[in-house]
């Protein structure tokens, strides 16, 4: 009867209820499901272990032993390092596109990529870009362990320290040999005219073209233990010291900074010129900026995510 079907039995009802509780039941456990994981918790410098705390960075800290892909996650994150990784990651994207143009294209004209005369030029793009991976590496997987932050980062300044080697490689190949100043005929003719002295200069030179190599590589293992060193707790200024020794490495391009000073090269070679001074202009105020800790120096917790 209509009276029965709207459910005044008592088998009718206990039927709706037993149906409504299923439901229930089922929108219960839907509602039970354990929601997505969350983002950790970002830390402030109180929070971490000193090795972890980074001059007047105040917060946005990783928790210590995260997994590895909670550090992946965290480069779409506002922590103190994801800048760190981005400003590393893109450089290397661009980079690989312009050297794989330039090598593997046919960027480099009719020259095959295997040509002896492009293995400097190889060796200096191996240098760039396994720099800036290395940083990436670090930047993205310190937090795993102490140990792992450590040898991430040492890894990271061998590998700052092979692109400076790779840098001489590429000086002492392409730009070197058609240096005035290492020409022994133009730099006798130069030291007479300008101080009316008799010197054959073709051994000192011969000497650096026989030193160049080695002695780069040697600053690059000695800049690559110095900077190891740095991390010791005994190091009271580790910026500056790791700094400094990056740049002992570049010291080995001063003949073009000699060549632009005793011969004119702005006039003979404008490129190179601009190329040159427009590159160490830039280090400089890396270094700059590396060394002082500005802006976050000025006000420090204001620039933990951005500026640092």
């Amino acid at each position: 009867s209509p009276g029965r079907r709207r459910g005044g039995g008592p088998g009718a009802g206990r039927g709706g209820s037993s149906s409504s509780s299923m439901r229930a039941g089922e929108g219960d456990k839907e509602e039970a499901a354990p929601p997505p994981p969350r983002p950790a918790a970002l830390l402030r410098w109180d929070e971490v272990p000193e090795d972890f705390v980074e001059c007047f960075i105040l917060s946005g800290y990783r928790r210590l032993h995260c997994s590895a892909q909670e550090c992946l996650a965290s480069v779409l994150q506002p922590t103190n390092e994801t800048l760190n990784f981005w400003t590393h990651f893109i450089p290397l994207l661009l980079f690989l596109s312009r050297f794989g143009r330039l090598l593997l294209l046919r960027g480099a004209g009719d020259v095959p990529f295997h040509h002896p005369a492009l293995l400097p030029l190889w060796c200096y793009a191996s240098g760039v870009l396994l720099t800036f991976a290395m940083s990436c590496t670090a930047h993205l997987f310190s937090c795993l362990s102490p140990r792992l932050r450590a040898t991430f980062f040492y890894l990271d300044y061998a590998s700052i320290s092979y692109y400076g080697f790779a840098s001489t490689v590429a000086y002492s190949y392409y730009l070197l040999p058609g240096l005035s100043l290492l020409d022994a005929g133009a730099m006798s003719r130069y030291v007479q005219q300008q101080l009316g002295w008799q010197l054959d200069c073709s051994l000192p030179i011969a000497a650096y073209r026989v030193l160049v190599l080695p002695v780069a590589l040697a600053l690059a293992v000695g800049c690559t233990a110095a900077c190891c060193r740095s991390r010791a707790a005994c190091c009271a200024y580790p910026f500056a010291v790791r700094t400094f020794v990056f740049a002992m490495p570049l010291s080995m391009a001063c003949p073009i900074m000699l060549e632009s000073l005793l011969f004119d090269l702005r006039a003979r070679n404008p490129t190179l010129f601009v190329y040159f001074y427009r590159r160490y202009f830039w280090l400089l105020v890396a270094a700059f900026f590396n060394v002082s800790k500005i802006p976050e120096r000025i006000q420090p917790g204001l620039f933990d995510i951005v500026g640092h």
